[in-house]
């Protein structure tokens, strides 16, 4: 048989989307529990009224102090230990300073706070504690366990050292420390159990800051003037040292005019020779560039620029190419052995040898001046070296006179200075003066600064309201049953057949029992009778023309009122018609048990064993209505319920009754279910409202899918009563 509604498409599972935050619901779930919001508020507020009134009141004095910035001295001596008074980190300094623990401890012992009870309580005074230990020493001496003088020694001394921070702490959690904005004003404010005592501890503690600030200050003058004192003795020694250095070096080095004249000298000439130097390498660069050209003239020496561009050479070559015009018009007209013939070529003869000769002398003077530039340009070169040589000389003396003259400058300066700053320590020992003073006094509280119990018992109300919505809200919020009909539509897709509410447990059994009658006089039954009425009413719609008349009850895990349901339901059909209420739940016997019947009573035992008929073992509850227990348990339940004869007593009876009702164990722990699904008309689900899991849901339901369980609907149990959800239930009782 095949399920009228496929959920293929809803038991998609759990998914982020489920947890939303819907404000009518949570504003109706608040509704739904204003009461017991208002009960935890108000039990809240009634311990808080006890616990706020057995409070100890505590008063707080507060003393004003002003810290200046930059005070008043003869020598500034601020400078040798690192103060600046004019910085932010000054003040802030200042102000951790007032709440330090030495400070507090000077206190502590000016004011003998270790023996005052209004401050530590007398069971937590050093006194007590002493006298404590020493009692219970004498007591485990009498008895023989009593430990050595070495261990009482040293255990008392750790018990005074813990009472001791113990009452420092104490301290300094009821100082408070207010630096006023933008002044230089700090207010030191002290709780104390009496007013008196926290004005007196409030002063206290002001006047111990002044005196540990011109303690610490004389202290800091006394250590600075030692140090200077040493410092100066040191600079001293060191300086006779540089001195002393110097002057032997003047000795040794017969140093008279380092950074004079001679140095002048020797840097001037050193120069001219550079400039000297630069000309001579000029000079051979250009005699060697003449000397390259002659012996690389080969035979035509004549066209040498240095030939053409001497006089003589060229008058002699004038007279040469004259000489040679003059013979060769001679030629014309006379011949070889003419004697004019011959007196032309002596004369030309006699040019060319003179030209030859000038121009071998010109050769001869170009190499003499290329040797004598490169002499030149070696004298300078050497003289440079030599003068170099002195020079480094003079300033390598010079180097190391400065360095030690220096030396001698700066240590000399040094010494002054600590010299000086020596006599002005010195002397302002004496002229200390504080740098804070009181300006004002603290005085009496005259009412208690804390506990405020106004203010208290307001948040103790607006505290746990807050946590009680909170509450509510979460578990609404992150809640993964079904929480309404909503939630059925839109996650399990199956018709919602009724809701029935949360009722008391004692008013189940005399439901069915007592027929309801005593039930429907209270509003709780009436509500409840007409929501299973529903239910019935929903399923005859289903199907009109043909009515289911096997239906089964089952839910997803024990404890979700499946039982309860069944048994509602079977009294609700037995109006319309005769009906058969059957315990399938042979491993719990749920309905058996909720109409008291025992293990000895005729049941399934009988009609499966064919002991009886069916008529023979059922058990009459109402005029229409009978129950067939489960009055044995099986060793194989589910066995039992697949076998044929337990489907055919089932269509047995299907045939004597107009109902039948079969309630079936839950889906999830058995497979019962799974079986009696094929043995009915239709199938209720059953499901505790806000508790059970949506994951469970949906796997029982996708199980009952693959066996094609004809599912009609569910039924939402144990909805929380209020709103407006069951408003209509009460019209009629109205």
């Amino acid at each position: 048989m095949k399920s009228l509604h496929p959920l293929d498409s809803n038991l998609a599972g759990f998914n982020k989307d489920e947890i939303s935050f819907n404000f009518e619901r949570y504003w109706q779930t608040l509704l739904d529990n204003k009461w017991r919001v208002a009960l935890f508020v108000f039990m809240v507020l009634l311990a808080s009224y006890f616990i706020i009134n057995s409070l100890a009141p505590q008063y707080k004095a507060t003393a004003t102090i002003l810290i200046e910035r930059k005070e008043s001295q003869v020598v500034p001596v601020d400078a040798l230990y690192g103060l600046n008074a004019e910085s932010d980190e000054y003040l802030a300094t200042e102000f951790e300073v007032l709440r330090s623990r030495p400070l507090a401890e000077k206190v502590v012992r000016k004011l003998s706070l270790a023996t005052e009870p209004a401050f530590v309580g007398e069971e937590g005074s050093l006194s007590s504690l002493q006298s404590m230990g020493s009692i219970k020493d004498k007591v485990l001496g009498w008895i023989g366990m009593g430990k050595s003088n070495e261990e009482m020694s040293r255990v008392a001394g750790v018990e005074q050292e813990i009472a001791r921070r113990e009452l420092l702490k104490d301290y300094v959690d009821r100082l408070s420390i207010f630096p006023l904005r933008k002044t230089q004003l700090v207010e030191v404010s002290f709780e104390a159990p009496t007013p008196m005592l926290a004005r007196d501890i409030a002063n206290a503690h002001a006047e111990a800051y002044i005196e540990s600030d011109l303690e610490a200050r004389l202290e800091r003058t006394r250590t600075a003037a030692s140090w200077l004192a040493g410092q100066v003795q040191g600079l001293r020694s060191d300086l006779n040292a540089s001195k002393q250095e110097l002057a032997a070096y003047i000795e040794k080095e017969g140093i008279i005019d380092i950074g004079g004249e001679v140095q002048e000298r020797v840097s001037q000439e050193l120069k001219d020779l550079q400039v000297e130097l630069v000309a001579a390498r000029a000079k051979l660069a250009d005699a060697r560039i003449t000397r390259d050209q002659v012996r690389g003239a080969g035979n035509s020496k004549e066209s040498l620029p240095v030939v053409q561009s001497d006089p003589i050479a060229q008058r002699l070559r004038l007279s040469v190419v004259e000489t040679r015009q003059k013979r060769a018009e001679l030629a014309k007209t006379f011949g070889p052995q003419h004697p004019k013939m011959l007196a032309a070529n002596s004369d030309l003869s006699s040019a060319q040898s003179a030209l030859n000769s000038q121009i071998r002398k010109i050769l001869e003077t170009v190499e003499f001046q290329y040797n004598a530039a490169l002499a030149e340009e070696s004298s300078t070169q050497q003289r440079i070296d030599r003068a170099e040589e002195e020079f480094y000389s003079f300033g390598r003396k010079g180097d190391r006179y400065f360095e030690l003259k220096g030396k001698v400058e700066s240590g000399q300066r040094l010494f002054d200075l600590f010299f000086q700053r020596t006599e002005e320590t010195t002397e302002t020992i004496d002229l200390q003066s504080a740098h804070a003073r009181i300006l004002s006094q603290a005085e009496d509280p005259l009412e208690p600064s804390k506990p405020k119990k106004a203010m208290l018992f307001l948040l103790a109300g607006l505290g746990s309201l807050f946590l009680s919505v909170l509450y509510y809200i979460l578990r609404e919020l992150f809640n993964t049953g079904i929480r309404d009909g909503e939630d059925v539509h839109q996650r399990i897709g199956l018709p919602l057949l009724g809701s029935l509410p949360i009722i008391k447990k004692n008013f189940i059994r005399p439901v069915v029992l007592n027929s309801m009658e005593e039930a429907e006089r209270s509003k709780e039954g009436a509500i409840f009778k007409e929501a299973v009425n529903t239910v019935r009413t929903g399923m005859m719609l289903d199907r009109v023309d043909r009515p289911h008349k096997i239906i089964m009850v089952t839910s997803t895990i024990a404890g979700e009122g499946k039982s309860t349901i069944a048994g509602h339901l079977a009294y609700s059909y037995s109006n319309v018609g005769r009906t058969l209420l059957i315990d399938c739940d042979l491993r719990t016997r749920g309905v058996s048990n909720m109409f008291g019947v025992n293990k000895s009573d005729m049941g399934l035992r009988e009609v499966l064993s064919a002991e009886a008929l069916l008529e023979q073992c059922v058990i009459g509850i109402d005029n229409n209505l009978d129950l067939l227990c489960a009055n044995f348990t099986p060793l194989n339940p589910l066995k039992l319920i697949s076998s044929p004869r337990f489907q055919s007593h089932i269509q047995e009876a299907a045939k004597k009754y107009a109902y039948v009702i079969l309630d079936a164990p839950p889906v999830l722990p058995v497979s019962d279910p799974l079986v009696l699904a094929g043995y009915a008309d239709a199938v209720i689900y059953a499901i505790r409202a806000r508790s059970t899991p949506y994951q469970h849901i949906s796997r029982c339901l996708q199980s009952l899918q693959r066996v094609e369980a004809p599912m009609v609907g569910v039924v939402l149990n144990q909805l929380e009563m209020g709103g407006t959800y069951y408003s209509y239930y009460s019209y009629g009782n109205a």
